[in-house]
């Protein structure tokens, strides 16, 4: 199965996916991934349907705003070759207008998106500054109809209204049911039906605006969709549960082809499915992604700098304690035998992996150490090296530096001499 990315085979790591078999209960056909074997890419194309990413979100981010400059186009290139970015909205300023015309012209082979409202003067904005695909949303649930005061019959007329307009201007459209999860079952299949049937839209999108649906209804909604209209449909979950990936791929195996997807996961509220889970996740379903691995951790960290919005050191993926072994035992099966501890190795990503020293700290990680050191020590050295790092580790209430770790051993050795 390809897939391809929006902002977007070698062997996964050391490890081959296997089929996760509560899965099948909700109809995933994972029985096409038989355990321990992994098809090709071919063969995928022809049992499944192609399935995207989308990189969204850029504009979204609360907390900061991400200036048309030289940056903007440096996320966009470190997209690690996906094939579709959504790159903004340009209607709402000056600035972000530049900035979707900069990543237009940026000589990327990617399709560039423009997202809209279901207004006129959002669509003419994206259309006249040279942007060929458009995602149009509205709200769809009674919720969002009652904040905004829309009656059902004004937003299917709106909808429309705006698709129709849309094609006049030439442009491929997405229609964005905004909180779809929660609409009303039958208003959902109306309004989703004449989108497509009137409307003429592309594609369509299943979004869950609050991160309130469950994988299961993802995976259910999807596949009516599919039911609904013959045209591709796209995912958008949000992680207001902590659930955005999961849910993004209960959404794949109910149909979507395409997931809204963003670099560090950033967006409104809790944000969106995050790029690099939904990439490596992707390999555990036995997807093989056209993307760039190592430029995952690139794009998050450059991302991390010009969004100023930290990254968890426990994110997935690309956080700062993946690769990070504390505990004496876990370290010692690191050093002997990577796969023993890492779901995927850190060499997919540009990464390293590290022995970190504290009081939990067992002799292997000393010696470790020292090896990396070119310090040839006594196994009594090693042991009393071991000994003052555990001291210091309580000390310190936390790990212990290199450089301590370095005037350690000088102080052992030099006693020792």
């Amino acid at each position: 199965m390809t897939f391809k990315v929006l902002s977007t085979s070698p062997t996964f790591g050391y490890y081959v996916s296997e089929p996760v078999e509560y899965l099948k209960a909700y109809g995933c056909e994972l029985d096409l991934l038989p355990q321990g074997k992994r098809i090709s890419e071919k063969e995928l194309i022809e049992i499944v349907p192609a399935y995207q990413a989308m990189i969204v979100g850029l504009e979204t981010i609360n907390r900061a705003v991400i200036e048309a400059s030289k940056d903007l186009k440096v996320v966009a290139k470190h997209g690690a070759g996906l094939d579709n970015i959504e790159a903004g909205m340009p209607v709402v300023s000056k600035e972000d207008r530049d900035a979707v015309e900069m990543i237009l012209n940026a000589g990327l082979k990617a399709e560039i998106w423009g997202f809209c409202r279901a207004v006129k003067g959002d669509i003419e904005a994206c259309a006249d500054v040279g942007v060929k695909h458009v995602i149009i949303e509205i709200a769809t649930s009674p919720y969002k109809m009652k904040a905004n005061h829309f009656t059902p019959e004004w937003v299917l007329g709106r909808v429309l209204e705006s698709l129709q307009y849309a094609k006049t201007r030439g442009l491929y459209t997405a229609f964005f049911a905004v909180d779809a999860t929660r609409a009303d079952l039958g208003y959902l299949e109306t309004i989703y039906r004449k989108a497509v049937e009137e409307g003429k839209a592309d594609e369509v999108v299943m979004v869950d605006t609050l991160g309130v649906a469950t994988p299961e209804t993802m995976f259910y909604l999807t596949k009516k969709l599919r039911e609904w209209v013959n045209v591709p449909v796209m995912t958008h979950c949000h992680s207001d549960f902590g659930m955005a990936t999961a849910c993004t791929f209960f959404s794949v195996k109910g149909g979507a082809e395409c997931a809204h997807v963003t670099i560090n996961g950033l967006g409104e509220k809790t944000g969106n499915a995050d790029l690099a889970e939904t990439v490596f996740a992707a390999k555990l379903y036995g997807i093989d992604v056209k993307v760039d691995m190592k430029k995952l951790y690139q794009a998050s960290k450059l991302v991390e700098r010009i969004s100023k919005i930290p990254i968890s050191p426990l994110k997935p993926v690309v956080g700062d304690f993946v690769f990070k072994r504390e505990s004496g035992v876990t370290a010692a099966q690191v050093i002997s035998y990577p796969p023993s501890v890492e779901p995927y190795s850190p060499e997919l990503l540009g990464r390293e992996r590290e022995v970190l020293l504290s009081k939990k700290s067992g002799k292997r990680s000393v010696e470790y150490k020292l090896e990396r050191m070119g310090v040839m020590a006594t196994s009594e050295e090693a042991d009393e090296i071991l000994k003052r790092v555990k001291e210091l580790g309580v000390r310190k209430k936390g790990l212990v530096s290199e450089d301590e770790f370095k005037a350690i051993v000088k102080e052992v050795v030099r006693k020792k001499d």
